[in-house]
């Protein structure tokens, strides 16, 4: 994931990784883990590089 969010970021596309302890890639809302309001942040940034 490193070399991938560096090239991204070396084509000049802003990216943002975050990484949760204790948790593997996955999907759903974070609810009752570490990983939650993950989506939040994920729609403040999509928000944020929309035009």
């Amino acid at each position: 994931m490193a070399y991938r969010l560096k090239r991204m970021s070396a084509l000049g596309i802003d990216t943002e990784f975050h990484h949760y302890p204790g948790l593997s890639h996955g999907f759903g809302l974070g609810t009752g883990t570490v990983a939650k309001g993950w989506i939040d942040q994920a729609i403040t940034f999509w928000e944020n590089h929309m035009t």
